[in-house]
């Protein structure tokens, strides 16, 4: 192990970092995972989106994770054969493309959901199954010519190939700058129907100006939704192409560099995981009485649970004499909170 090159603090704390995202990926793609499985209702186009993009994530930080970790920051002498290198610039460049056009395709899907609705944009689970198998085809042949052309044009252990560093900007770029200005569109779409308001909208009746509000507050949630994607596609993605760059302009690949974009990667994985899965209405259905299982089985508490908590209050009620309605408050109301009794 070359110590001198790298810092001990360094590789630990790399190491600590990589099994924390490795784990919380794990984690949060299989409850996503086991939510399609056990509700028939998620399985449907987008969501079976969502569960590709678990799936590349698990690829990014699972798979792809340990090589980045053995051979650039470990930087171990028997990482060092062609076999190896091979096999690890092979493996990143799946994941990678792999997870690019995962996040590509689910901003194109809601694009086409936003501005046609679901009528137009009606998309059936094969077709959906089609376009998830030729991303992977696609990421198959991608990662097979990257990994063959970089091996090949590789000097030294920093020398980069110019030509290969300029592809993987070109398709990787396409992924993340696409996906960025579908947003973009999305949120000129939103912030023009926030201000498009009727021109009668305070002489208009009540339920059509209801239709207006609501109208306005989801195009404001939407917004806030789309600044936070934009936000990790910036911040998480942005340093990996920027890192490219250098390596086209300059032939030299920095290995520090890389494991720091690779890690904003990894952290892009698990906030993708929770924007696009667990801030889902569908999703948090299924999710929310999990997380309510396991916390009662790890703080060993039992809930009363009672037949009456299932049922809607009963206001008609049948006697000898005839019928009478019951008006009485303490008839107990089937909320939110006790319908989450239903899914245990």
């Amino acid at each position: 192990m070359d110590f001198d090159a790298v810092n001990k603090l360094s590789i630990a704390f790399a190491i600590v970092v990589f099994c924390i995202f490795a784990l919380t990926s794990f984690l949060v793609a299989s409850s996503l995972f086991y939510a399609v499985y056990k509700e028939r209702k998620l399985r449907i186009p987008s969501a079976m989106l969502v569960l590709n993009l678990c799936a590349a994530g698990l690829l990014v930080g699972v798979v792809s994770g340990p090589f980045t970790l053995l051979g650039d920051v470990l930087q171990l002498s028997s990482c060092e054969s062609s076999q190896f290198s091979y096999l690890k610039s092979y493996v990143e460049a799946f994941s990678m493309s792999i997870y690019f056009q995962a996040l590509f395709l689910i901003a194109v899907m809601r694009y086409g959901l936003a501005l046609c609705g679901e009528k137009l944009c009606r998309v059936s689970m094969k077709q959906i199954g089609v376009f998830i198998s030729l991303t992977w085809i696609i990421s198959l042949v991608y990662a097979a010519l990257v990994s063959f052309y970089e091996e090949k044009g590789r000097i030294n252990f920093t020398a980069y190939p110019r030509g290969v560093a300029a592809a993987q900007f070109t398709f990787l770029g396409l992924m993340h700058f696409g996906a960025t200005f579908i947003y973009g569109n999305l949120v000129i779409y939103f912030h023009q129907k926030k201000d498009n308001l009727p021109p009668d909208f305070y002489s208009i009746d009540s339920s059509s100006r209801r239709i207006a509000e609501r109208t306005i507050r989801v195009s404001i949630k939407n917004i806030q939704m789309i600044a936070l994607l934009v936000g990790t596609l910036s911040a998480c993605h942005l340093p990996n192409l920027v890192v490219l760059v250098t390596a086209m302009l300059t032939g030299q690949l920095s290995h520090k560099a890389k494991v720091f974009t690779v890690t904003l990667i990894h952290c892009g994985t698990v906030i993708h995981f929770v924007l696009y899965g667990y801030l889902n209405k569908r999703f948090k259905r299924i999710i929310r009485p999990m997380k309510d299982r396991l916390i009662d089985r790890v703080t060993n508490r039992k809930r009363r649970r009672k037949i009456n908590e299932f049922l809607p209050p009963s206001y008609l009620s049948t006697s000898s004499s005839g019928i009478s309605f019951n008006n009485s408050r303490d008839t107990s109301e089937l909320t939110r909170s006790k319908l989450a009794f239903l899914y245990r």
